[in-house]
């Protein structure tokens, strides 16, 4: 009966409230009508300036700062931490939005090869024997393996995977970021293909791979997909969890889009894969000529084709982009004989020869310019409107503006 009471009186004091509240909003119709048009002015506002930013068009620039990267075309960059990190056969440098150098490491590799996931970036000398994995703050581990590595993956806590060659087998093992070995899966030539590309999930559960093999005169390609987790370690020895045989195209990279989404690019098509624990196809997408260009973020998937529409023989080239369930989102025809494009965030940036140019994801051009000199790569930062510059000697960050006469 006390605790009836309690309830009983708990309940009164919130209708007395809600009775009160209903009361103050009777007595002051304006403010609350005046509230409301202030947030929705506000909401309004914002839906214009981000209208104006995303169909604003630059097309001139200033130099905010010179930096010190020289000799740029022997080097390669990839994004990594809003920036980039760049490295060649000496070493490797991470360089901050501000085109700074955050850390320097050195090394002698004949043929580096980089991949970043998160914090983490994985270094390897395709067909030598050494790894190394960095942070944020510089080197974290450096292994020298039995075998040539061929590729190398690396996940966002620092495990990477390598495709090792021996000289009767090849090996897809799986080691934590001081260089420990977790993990190996054998393959021969005959029994499963040669291994040409691998991906490892965000999260270093999962890999994907692809294999190419001969029957007879027929070139053959396959697809394999492991979990390294609880359920591909009740699965099977082999952590394999499903394959796939392609037919029409060889599909020489794969790549987690996410940590359950993979794409398996062909020449002529890419396919996507859903894997949460087993894999399975979401969608394809079949193209009539030879892909030219692939980029890809965790979002979307883009591809550039030859350009076989007559009405737009201005254009060698056609943009398409797609989303990660395999819906066309945006076309765009490009009207120069580019050599590089990246996708970051939501910007397509397309380099080749002195020209630059930077479309949003919804195809709207946001910078065109020719520069006085050879632009080897375009890199954003993580301020707004702010770029590094790749010349084949020297680099530069800009900031992207208006102006009212154009070149």
């Amino acid at each position: 009966m006390r605790n009836f009471t309690i309830v009983k009186n708990e309940k009164k004091e919130q209708n007395t409230k809600l009775l009160l509240l209903l009361q103050w909003m009777k007595q002051n119709k304006i403010v609350i009508a005046k509230m409301l048009l202030g947030f929705l002015a506000i909401v309004l506002l914002m839906l214009i300036i981000r209208a104006i930013i995303a169909y604003s068009s630059y097309n001139a620039y200033e130099v905010v700062e010179e930096t010190g990267v020289q000799n740029s075309s022997m080097i390669d960059y990839i994004n990594y931490q809003e920036s980039l990190l760049k490295y060649s056969k000496d070493g490797a440098t991470y360089v901050d939005e501000k085109g700074e150098a955050v850390w320097t490491e050195t090394f002698a590799m004949k043929m580096p090869k980089a991949d970043a996931c998160g914090e983490y970036v994985a270094i390897a000398d395709l067909n030598g024997n050494d790894v190394y994995i960095f942070d944020t703050e510089g080197k974290v581990s450096s292994t020298t393996l039995p075998y040539k590595v061929c590729d190398i993956a690396v996940a966002s806590q620092g495990t990477f995977a390598v495709i090792l060659e021996s000289e009767k087998e090849n090996y897809i093992n799986l080691y934590d970021k001081k260089g420990e070995q977790i993990s190996e899966i054998q393959t021969t030539i005959d029994k499963s293909g040669y291994p040409m590309d691998i991906d490892l999930s965000e999260n270093g559960e999962k890999l994907f791979s692809t294999y190419l093999s001969l029957d007879g005169a027929t070139v053959k390609n396959g697809l394999a997909a492991y979990n390294f987790g609880p359920v591909g370690q009740s699965e099977n020895a082999d952590r394999m969890m499903g394959g796939y045989q392609l037919e029409g195209t060889i599909a020489p990279k794969v790549e987690f889009l996410d940590n359950n989404t993979i794409c398996a690019f062909g020449d002529n098509q890419f396919i996507i894969y859903s894997m949460r624990e087993k894999p399975s196809e979401k969608a394809k997408i079949v193209f009539e000529t030879e892909v030219r260009s692939v980029i890809y973020n965790e979002e979307y998937i883009g591809v550039v084709i030859p350009n076989e529409n007559e009405k737009k023989s201005d254009a060698p080239y056609v943009l398409e982009m797609y989303n990660t369930n395999g819906r066309r989102v945006m076309t765009k025809y490009i009207d120069f004989d580019y050599q590089k494009v990246r996708l970051n965030n939501d910007e397509i940036i397309f380099t080749g020869g002195t020209e630059s140019r930077i479309y949003t994801i919804k195809g709207n051009l946001k910078f065109s310019y020719a520069f006085a000199k050879n632009v080897v790569d375009l890199v954003p930062t993580g301020y707004s409107r702010r770029y590094i510059v790749l010349y084949d000697s020297g680099s530069e960050v800009i900031k992207i503006m208006h102006n009212k006469k154009k070149d």
